[in-house]
């Protein structure tokens, strides 16, 4: 999933073939998949609630904004750096969930902390370019 998201958002930046459509479905069906997938291993007993809430509220947080200064605003924020390794980060978590290999297992533990600090942190500076382009905007 991760991967192909990847790929396919080099070869639309590398083939000239990126649109406004596409800024806005990529990132919503990220999102979906995310939350489904979190939710389904949940239910599953793989990933913990908490965990769960954090990544659902963290897309939720990112998708009001992003409608928010669409509609009013006419700008679309593009995902920063520590927010696409935050996603890779949750990716992985989620590999790990479903292999119900211990060692693996045992690895997500230290990556739910990095993931966590990786997720404030992108939220954070997602926050300030938004606040930033209402400021903007309005001065």
């Amino acid at each position: 999933m991760y991967f192909s998201d990847l790929l396919d958002g080099y070869l639309a930046r590398k083939l000239d073939q990126v649109s406004e459509t596409g800024k806005i479905i990529d990132p919503l069906a990220d999102k979906i998949s995310v939350i489904v997938i979190s939710l389904i291993l949940l239910y599953l007993g793989k990933i913990p609630l908490w965990f769960v809430l954090i990544v659902v509220f963290r897309d939720l947080f990112i998708l009001g904004f992003g409608i928010y200064l669409d509609k009013k605003k006419d700008i679309r924020l593009m995902s920063n750096y520590p927010g696409k390794i935050a996603v890779f980060s949750i990716g992985v978590i989620i590999l790990f969930a479903v292999t119900d290999n211990s060692f693996l297992l045992k690895i997500n533990n230290y990556l739910y902390f990095v993931s966590l600090i990786l997720i404030f942190y992108s939220s954070y500076l997602y926050f300030i370019r938004f606040k930033k382009s209402i400021d903007s905007q309005n001065g």
